[in-house]
């Protein structure tokens, strides 16, 4: 079996808002070894509790594809930016704008309602992109890379690309 036996030592901590996988990974790769060390320690000293595990309660993530990669726009802003967030740094979430492949890296939740099917470009300027999701709001793409170019801001990648208005983005 894979993750089986009594728990002995169990954190949580909060994911912050804008934090990727990438940096959480990070953060829990420091906070696994410290709670490593203080479940050592409990065995060691014959304290350590043994809680059996509740296989009703277990659930399985399957591994990372290609296949996660491309933005359903129907789905909710949050959604979506929890996608992009979840994805970097492979496979990164994907989507096209003027038929031009992109992967995704930031993005914010603007709140703002907007009158427009999902997918369709709602603003561009020097903060982001901002696409109508399926709940009614846009999200602001901040951070993206076009296919075999640099990772880079919206802001200069619209120096360079014409995303009109009205523009449908794709997968």
């Amino acid at each position: 079996e894979l993750d089986a036996g009594d728990v002995i030592l169990q954190k949580s901590v909060p994911i912050g808002e804008e934090e990727d996988a990438q940096s959480l990974t990070a953060r829990l790769a420091e906070l696994g070894a410290a709670a490593l060390l203080e479940a050592v320690e409990a065995i060691r000293n014959g304290t350590a509790p043994r809680i059996p595990q509740k296989e009703e309660q277990a659930t399985y993530a399957p591994m990372l594809s290609r296949d996660l990669s491309p933005v359903d726009w129907t789905r909710s802003a949050h959604a979506v930016a929890c996608q992009i967030r979840g994805l970097i740094p492979w496979p990164c979430a994907s989507t096209t704008l003027e038929g031009v492949p992109l992967k995704l890296y930031r993005a914010k939740e603007t709140g703002e309602r907007v009158a427009a099917a999902p997918g369709t470009v709602t603003a561009a300027g020097k903060t982001g992109i901002a696409v109508a999701c399926g709940d009614g709001t846009a999200l602001l793409l901040t951070e993206l890379q076009p296919q075999n170019g640099k990772r880079m801001s919206a802001g200069a990648y619209l120096a360079g690309h014409s995303v009109p208005l009205g523009s449908l983005a794709g997968s």
